[in-house]
């Protein structure tokens, strides 16, 4: 009950803040994409460089990679094939497959995780989050392109590359290399990152946790339910209560874990969908208010759906 209250109850007590303040007439939408660029570009990938400069290669498991997505993918043929049997077009299951699937790794995985197991459980977050949406979203886009939803903008591998190369930019991926990179070159040479310029980024890194937070929940007020949500809510119920046993089961017997990276990886796939879901709907002009209603309903079942799961997995607040 204690990881309730020191995990749950700050993380979802800074969204539901960010929601007043999006709400309120202290944050324009233009504010908000300013708020949003200085977290995504400053403080995330000033916390991300000092947790993974402290990471040794060898310590590294990449068996992670094979738990975690291959539950992810498993769910995404299920939710496909249930898309089928609805009817819906292929570009319309694959928005549906994302939606149940695509986890908010970053805006409140890193904050969730930090707060609840330090630098040490941001290891295998950050190597799931490294190939997340290069994986998701580039085969998302590739079903969008076959159903001919971007067909119009011409040539589709063309395309699909630009948008694989546009998520390799994202600032969150190259901190997590450049940390790693500079992890081991001071671990092998007399070089160290000088105290001045490592007070900074200490404390652009404290920062990213709680105005991450705030930046979701801010995100999610001016985005709000639109259309009908009953299919969002079946996709939300696949990501928060499916995803995690298929993540757990795979990575507690077929790709054994250390219990830190087995409790981070189920965790990670217990969080709500990601914003990149609409946004991705928004590009394409497909199944774009239930993309939307995925992940305003997800993130706020997911008070719940993670209090749970913090039971089950037995985690005790640091």
């Amino acid at each position: 009950m204690s990881a309730i209250v020191d995990i749950i109850v700050p993380v979802f007590g800074m969204v539901l803040a960010g929601w007043v303040i999006g709400r309120s007439k202290l944050l324009s939408p233009e504010g908000l994409r300013g708020f949003t660029a200085v977290t995504f570009y400053a403080l995330f990938p000033a916390l991300l460089f000092r947790s993974m400069a402290k990471v040794r290669l060898e310590t590294l498991e990449p068996q992670v990679l094979l738990a975690f997505f291959s539950g992810v993918m498993i769910l995404y043929g299920i939710l496909m094939m249930l898309g089928r049997i609805q009817g819906l077009r292929l570009g319309d299951r694959a928005m549906f497959a994302l939606s149940g699937s695509f986890s908010n790794g970053v805006g409140i995985g890193i904050p969730f995780i930090s707060y609840g197991f330090g630098e040490q459980g941001l290891v295998p977050l950050l190597m799931i989050i490294s190939v997340h949406s290069l994986i998701l979203l580039t085969f998302t886009c590739f079903l969008m392109e076959m159903d001919g939803a971007g067909g119009r903008h011409g040539n589709v591998w063309k395309r699909l590359g630009g948008a694989a190369l546009s998520m390799l930019k994202h600032p969150v991926i190259p901190a997590i290399f450049a940390g790693l990179l500079w992890g081991e070159i001071t671990a092998h040479t007399s070089l160290a990152t000088p105290a001045v310029i490592d007070r900074i980024l200490q404390a652009f890194a404290a920062a990213a946790p709680p105005c991450g937070l705030i930046m979701v929940g801010a995100s999610l007020a001016h985005v709000g339910l639109k259309g009908h949500w009953q299919p969002a809510a079946v996709a939300s119920f696949f990501k928060l209560a499916i995803l995690p046993v298929l993540v757990w089961t795979i990575g507690r017997y077929v790709f054994p874990l250390d219990p830190l990276w087995l409790n981070v990886a189920t965790l990670n796939a217990a969080l709500p969908a990601g914003a990149n879901v609409y946004l991705i709907a928004q590009m394409y002009g497909v199944g774009v208010a239930r993309a939307t209603n995925a992940v305003v309903i997800s993130t706020a079942a997911s008070v719940f759906t993670l209090s749970v799961a913090l039971l089950l997995l037995g985690v005790q607040a640091r």
